[in-house]
C-alpha cells in the first residue's frame, strides 16, 4: 500500500517510476491496473506497461494490446506481448494484426511474433498479406528463423 501511494504520489519522477516497477516487480496487477486507468501521461502509461510486463500480466497486456486508443501505446503493448509466453497471447497477436489497421502496430505484431520465433503465425500471414512492405517485413522475418516451416515458406517462395 505504501509503495502504491509513492508510485502515486510522488514529485520526483525517478522515484516515482521505480515505485512503479517495484510493484510490477511485487505482481500488484490491480493496483497497476488502477494506475493504468487513472493516468492520462503516455510517458506514465509507458512505465505502467513495463511493470505489468514485469509482472506478466499478460491479460491485461492482451487487452491493452487490442484496445488502447493510442498507437504507440497499443504498440508496446504488443511488443510486450512477444516476449511473453503462453499461447494466449500468440494468438491474440495474429487477431491484433488481423484487425488493427495501423501500420506501425502491425509492424510490432511482425517484430513480436518474430521473438516468439512463431513461423506457423508469420507464414499464416505472409499468405494473407497484400502490403508489399509488410510481406518483406515477414519474410526477412521468417529467413531468420530456423523452423521447417519458415525453411519450407522460403523455398515455396523462391519456386515461384
Amino acid at each position: 500500500q505504501r509503495l502504491l501511494t509513492l508510485a502515486q504520489t510522488e514529485p520526483n519522477a525517478d522515484l516515482r517510476g521505480e515505485a512503479v516497477r517495484q510493484l510490477g516487480v511485487m505482481g500488484a496487477s490491480d493496483e497497476l491496473w488502477q494506475m493504468y486507468q487513472k493516468d492520462a501521461s503516455v510517458a506514465a502509461r509507458k512505465q505502467i506497461l513495463q511493470a505489468m510486463f514485469i509482472g506478466g500480466d499478460a491479460a491485461r497486456m492482451i487487452e491493452l494490446a487490442r484496445r488502447e486508443p493510442d498507437a504507440g501505446l497499443r504498440g508496446v503493448a504488443v511488443r510486450n506481448l512477444g516476449l511473453m509466453g503462453g499461447s494466449k497471447a500468440g494468438e491474440a497477436l495474429v487477431d491484433i494484426y488481423g484487425t488493427d489497421k495501423d501500420p506501425a502496430v502491425r509492424k510490432s505484431v511482425i517484430e513480436a511474433l518474430f521473438l516468439r520465433s512463431d513461423a506457423t503465425a508469420l507464414v499464416a500471414l505472409a499468405r494473407k498479406e497484400s502490403n508489399v512492405d509488410l510481406k518483406r517485413d515477414i519474410v526477412q522475418k521468417l529467413s531468420l528463423i530456423q523452423d521447417k516451416v519458415a525453411t519450407d515458406y522460403m523455398i515455396e517462395l523462391l519456386n515461384k
